[in-house]
């Protein structure tokens, strides 16, 4: 029992890490903007880019997996996002900047596809829905990467030194926890001279659901401190709290989101998830004061922040156990679809200056959700069927 609880911590790092490294190089947009006399078309078509190499990313984690292990794959997943974070605070011009989101992309698509491998191995030798917890240590990651930029915005840390610190943190953490890392193998009948085994309506089903989510979490991560600033004049030490209260709505849910599960079933969670998150997104695109954008903000994260994990456990459950790291490394890329149409659409609205009205565009997509919720049926330990 005792390894167990050590490679669940393991496991739950490399979800705080991934969050941490995110939040404290995204709340930092309106610093890289300045830095690089950036607009925000300049910074939309970067997020694009990543979105697009972390798709890439996120395969070749899924080749790792079925050749090596996903325990490989996510070790070598971590350290390449403290690359990338190292390069992004060094990059001495916008050129050099993109290569190393390029890098970064990579590393981001490969964790996202390690840490959900090995969290649903985690969750099935626990034997109870534990995915949601997982997830949780993300947004703790997050909140503590926005409280990171913020702080070091306001006592003016240099931005490659702040970068640095978050990298050299990276690397400790990662290498630490690797041994503990689950290290299973599986064959991808998708992959063999058997040919296409592996069956693909789950895949569909809720990948629909995991880039609808994304879509909304990254326009929101991505823009939320850019709206703050620039739509409602706030502060450059308050803009990234509008990030962190999202991240606390999700921590919330997440840390919560198991034992309701197992009390009223996922289908029921991811209902009510899905319409306490549009409530959220409303209260953004109204809010007349950034007091009330951080307070809806919070809200969407409270509502949104449990279908990935959900969607993730869902899949493990409904595919071959020999072909579940390449199933999810698949699905997950619709992980980036979603951060294209979040990141991008969003972005669009902003370069046209209508920032404000720019959540409109989650708020009509996410009820889409609603269409696939009893397809997240589960038993009473809050298991997929």
């Amino acid at each position: 029992m005792s390894d167990l609880r050590r490679t669940r911590g393991a496991v739950a790092a490399g979800f705080f890490l991934q969050g941490l490294v995110f939040a404290a190089i995204v709340t930092q947009a309106p610093r890289i903007k300045d830095r690089f006399g950036i607009d925000d078309g300049g910074l939309t078509a970067i997020l694009v880019l990543v979105a697009v190499v972390s798709g890439v990313g996120s395969v070749l984690a899924g080749v790792v997996a079925e050749r090596r292990s996903s325990a490989v794959a996510f070790r070598i997943a971590l350290l390449t996002i403290g690359a990338g974070a190292l390069l992004v605070g060094l990059a001495p011009s916008t050129p050099l900047l993109a290569v190393a989101f390029v890098v970064y992309g990579l590393g981001v698509g490969a964790v996202d596809a390690g840490m959900n491998m090995q969290g649903v191995r985690v969750q099935e030798a626990h034997g109870r829905s534990i995915m949601a917890s997982f997830h949780g240590l993300w947004s703790v990651g997050g909140i503590v990467g926005a409280l990171y930029a913020a702080g070091v915005a306001e006592i003016d840390v240099p931005f490659a030194a702040s970068l640095a610190a978050v990298a050299a943190v990276t690397w400790i953490v990662s290498t630490a926890a690797a041994p503990h890392f689950v290290d299973a193998r599986e064959h991808d009948p998708g992959l063999s001279s058997a040919g296409l085994d592996l069956p693909w309506r789950p895949v569909l089903v809720f990948g629909l659901v995991v880039l609808v989510f994304y879509a909304a979490d990254t326009g929101t991560l991505t823009w939320s401190t850019v709206y703050l600033e620039d739509a409602l004049d706030a502060s450059t030490s308050v803009a990234p709290l509008a990030y962190g209260a999202y991240q606390a709505g999700a921590l919330v849910s997440r840390f919560g989101g198991d034992l309701v599960v197992r009390r009223l079933g996922a289908a029921a969670v991811v209902t009510i998830g899905t319409s306490i998150g549009l409530a959220g997104l409303l209260t953004v695109v109204v809010s007349p004061l950034p007091v009330v954008a951080i307070a809806g903000f919070f809200v969407t994260g409270l509502g949104l922040a449990i279908l990935a994990p959900l969607a993730f456990a869902a899949l493990a459950a409904a595919v071959p156990p020999a072909a579940r790291d390449v199933a999810i490394a698949r699905m997950n890329i619709a992980n980036y679809l979603g951060a294209i149409l979040g990141g991008g659409l969003i972005g669009a609205a902003a370069t046209a200056d209508h920032l404000r009205w720019a959540f409109v565009i989650p708020l009509v997509t996410v009820p889409v959700v609603l269409l696939t919720a009893r397809s997240f049926r589960t038993t009473r330990s809050g298991r997929p069927v």
